[in-house]
């Protein structure tokens, strides 16, 4: 009998996810074996206090930095990734979107592998997590 299996995944960025080179290879690494199998991602870098772009670390990491990454240095962020294979290729359509601290988190559309997209409203999820106590508020 086979076990769960991943569909999609949202990965929200921590501190330790940016603080040195070794970790944000990590981090590129594992969300590049998602879209790799086919699994549709969101990732969310509401991280202040630590410098770098994971999106461009794993654009890079793909071999897609130049047309993929973002055009000026973007330190918050929040992208969506969507793979596909078609004529015999693969191929990544991807949302982009900066955040600035204050502005309310975007909606995005997270591929979930064998239903097509559904709408994640990040600022929605935010406040619920935030009125439930589980996170701390943003600025």
């Amino acid at each position: 009998m086979a076990g769960p299996t991943l569909v999609a995944a949202i990965e929200l960025v921590s501190p330790g996810n940016k603080d040195r080179d070794d970790a944000r290879r990590a981090f590129a690494v594992k969300c590049a074996s998602y879209l790799q199998r086919g699994i549709g991602l969101i990732v969310v870098d509401t991280v202040t206090s630590r410098h770098g772009n994971l999106h461009d670390e794993l654009v890079a990491l793909l071999g897609h930095g130049k047309g993929l990454a973002f055009p000026a240095p973007v330190p918050l962020y929040a992208t969506a990734y969507r793979p596909a294979h078609r004529d015999e290729r693969n191929e990544i359509y991807l949302w982009r979107e900066p955040l600035s601290v204050g502005q309310p988190l975007p909606t995005l559309p997270l591929a979930v592998r064998g239903l097509g997209c559904l709408p994640i409203e990040l600022e929605t999820t935010y406040e619920e997590a935030r009125q439930r106590g589980r996170i701390g508020e943003w600025h």
